[in-house]
C-alpha cells in the first residue's frame, strides 16, 4: 500500500564538489526519509556549462525517480561563501534589540548590506544583553545557485546555512548529560567547519578550506585497508584538535575555566567512527557521530553521515527548530500558507458529519418518494399491461446511453482540442505526443522558447492549470517540453 504524506520537503546541501539530497515525507505522527543520495560534481563556478548540466541532470533524475514533487525546498550553499559573525547587543527589550540589529550589522559586515543576503538569530541573555549570531552571503553568488535550482522547476523556500542545520540536529541528540558547552565538526574533503555552542547558542563558527581528497577516496570504497583508514583518521584528528583549540582561544564568550563537554562529528562517512575514537582518546572529551533524530524514520541503507546535513535542511519546514533563519529576502520567499493539520481535520470531520446528516435525510425522503411512485406505477401497470414492455425498452435504452456517456467522459473528443491547439500554439512549435483522457491533456514537443507556452495555454478557454512536468531540456531541435493541463468542461462535451 502506497504511503500517504501530508507534506513533502527536499533538503539540498551543495558543497564544493558534491551535492547531498534528502527527500522527507510527513505523515500524521511521523517523518519518513523517502530517498537520499550524495552526488559527486565538479565545482559550480558559472563558467563550466558541462558541470552545470551534469548537476541539473543528476538532481532532476533523483526527483523524477521518486515520482513526487516537494512543497518545501531548503538549500544550503558551500560554507566557504558564507560569512559568520557573532556579537553581544545591549538593549532594553527584544523589540528594541531587533530594531538595532541592522545598524550593528552594517558595522560588522564592512562591505555593507546592500550587496548581501543576510540573516540573524537573536537570543536574550542576562542583564538586558542579546546574543546575535548572523550570517551573510553575496547576492551575486546566492542568485547563481538559486537560478540553477529554479531551472529544475523547484522554488527554494529557505536558503539556510549548513552550520545551522547541523547544530539543529545536534540540539535534538539524546545524550546522558547535556553539557553547557559542546562542539560540532563537519568534515568534508574540501573543508572543515567547526562550531562552538554554549547554552544552546552558537558562540563561534569557523570554516577552514583544506584539501583532503583521501576522505573522498575512503568513502567511495577505493581505500579498504584498515591501516590506511587509521592513518588517515589520525591525520584528520590531529588537524581537528588544532582547529578546536584555535577556535576556543578565539571565542571570547567561553571562559578558560569552561570545558567542552561533548563533540559531535558529521560528514566524514566511514571515517567518522575512527576519528571519534581517536579524538576521544586524545582529548578525553566524549565524542560521538551525529545521527538522525529518533522521530525520523530513516532508510535501512542509510549512507552514514554523508546526507545528515541535507536531512537537517529538509526538517526545517516539518519540525520546530531551535535556529530558524532564512537568507532569502521576503520578496524571494514563495507566498504560501502553512496548513494547520489539526484545524483541517476538525473542519473535515464537521463537514463529514453535516454531509452524513444531509445524506440520511435525503435517503429517508427518497425512500418515501420511491414508495409512493412504486405504488402508483403498480396501479398503472395493472391497468395498462402494454406499458410493461415500454418500460423494459426504456431501461435498455437508458443503459446504452449511460455506457455511451461513460465512454465519452473517459475518452473525450480530440478534434476540438486539436483545433484549439492549432490556433493557440505558435507556428514554430510542434508536437510529438498528445494524450487526452478524463479531462486532462498531456502534450510533448519542441519550441524555441518553451516557457512562453504556459501563458498562451492559460489564455485559452479550453485549458486551465497548465504546468510543466519535469525539466525543460535544450536540444538542437529546440527546447523539449512536457506540459500537463486540465480541460474545461465545455471542451469535453
Amino acid at each position: 500500500m502506497k504511503s500517504i504524506f501530508t507534506e513533502k520537503s527536499l533538503g539540498i546541501d551543495i558543497r564544493e564538489k558534491s551535492v547531498s539530497l534528502t527527500l522527507l515525507g510527513k505523515k500524521l505522527r511521523s517523518i519518513v526519509v523517502m530517498a537520499e543520495q550524495t552526488i559527486t560534481i565538479k565545482p559550480l563556478t558559472g563558467k563550466d556549462e558541462k558541470a552545470e548540466k551534469y548537476f541539473l541532470n543528476k538532481v532532476n533524475h533523483f526527483i523524477t525517480e521518486q515520482n513526487t514533487w516537494p512543497e518545501s525546498v531548503v538549500v544550503s550553499l558551500p560554507r566557504g561563501y558564507v560569512t559568520f559573525k557573532t556579537f553581544e547587543l545591549p538593549a532594553p527589550d527584544l523589540e528594541a534589540a531587533q530594531s538595532m540589529v541592522a545598524f550593528e550589522l552594517e558595522r560588522q559586515f564592512s562591505s555593507g548590506l546592500g550587496d548581501l543576503y543576510y540573516t540573524f538569530q537573536l537570543t536574550p541573555k542576562e542583564g538586558n544583553i542579546f546574543h546575535v549570531a548572523s550570517t551573510a552571503i553575496k547576492k551575486e553568488i546566492a542568485n547563481y545557485y538559486l537560478d540553477l535550482i529554479r531551472k529544475l522547476n523547484l522554488t527554494p523556500t529557505i536558503l539556510d546555512v549548513s552550520t545551522y542545520a547541523n547544530v539543529n540536529l545536534g540540539l535534538l541528540q539524546d545524550i546522558e548529560k547535556s553539557p553547557p558547552v559542546w562542539a560540532l565538526a563537519d568534515i568534508s574533503p574540501e573543508a572543515l567547519d567547526i562550531a562552538l555552542i554554549k547554552n544552546n547558542v552558537i558562540e563561534f563558527s569557523r570554516n577552514l578550506n583544506w584539501s583532503k581528497p583521501a576522505i573522498k577516496k575512503a568513502n567511495t570504497k577505493k581505500t579498504s585497508n584498515s591501516a590506511e583508514l587509521e592513518s588517515l583518521s589520525a591525520e584528520i584528528t590531529k588537524a581537528l584538535i588544532d582547529e578546536l583549540q584555535q577556535a576556543l582561544s578565539s571565542c571570547r564568550s567561553i571562559e578558560d575555566n569552561e570545558l567542552v563537554g561533548h563533540i559531535f562529528l558529521t560528514g566524514g562517512g566511514i571515517l567518522t567512527p575512527h576519528i571519534a575514537q581517536q579524538l576521544e582518546k586524545e582529548t578525553e572529551v566524549s565524542t560521538t557521530a551525529l545521527h538522525p533524530p529518533e522521530s525520523v524514520n530513516t532508510l535501512e541503507s542509510s549512507p552514514s553521515s554523508l546526507t545528515l546535513t541535507s536531512l537537517g535542511l529538509g526538517l526545517r519546514e516539518m519540525k520546530k527548530q531551535n535556529i530558524e533563519t532564512n537568507l532569502l529576502p521576503q520578496d524571494l520567499r514563495p507566498k504560501r500558507k502553512k496548513v494547520n493539520l489539526k484545524a483541517t481535520l476538525a473542519l473535515a470531520a464537521a463537514v463529514v458529519l453535516l454531509l452524513a446528516g444531509w445524506f440520511v435525510n435525503r435517503v429517508v425522503y427518497t425512500n418515501k418518494t420511491m414508495s409512493t411512485l412504486d405504488k402508483q406505477l403498480s396501479e398503472i401497470k395493472g391497468q395498462v399491461a402494454s406499458l410493461e414492455k415500454i418500460d423494459l425498452e426504456y431501461e435498455a435504452l437508458k443503459n446504452y446511453v449511460d455506457i455511451l456517456n461513460t465512454i465519452s467522459k473517459q475518452y473525450p473528443d480530440k478534434l476540438p482540442v486539436l483545433d484549439e491547439l492549432s490556433h493557440s500554439l505558435p507556428r514554430n512549435t510542434w508536437l510529438t505526443h498528445l494524450k487526452v483522457k478524463q479531462g486532462v491533456i498531456e502534450i510533448k514537443g519542441y519550441s524555441p522558447v518553451a516557457s512562453n507556452l504556459i501563458p498562451i495555454l492559460e489564455k485559452s478557454k479550453t485549458f486551465k492549470e497548465a504546468s510543466f512536468a519535469g525539466t525543460i531540456i535544450s536540444e538542437s531541435a529546440g527546447e523539449k517540453f512536457n506540459i500537463h493541463a486540465d480541460l474545461e468542461a465545455a471542451s469535453g462535451s
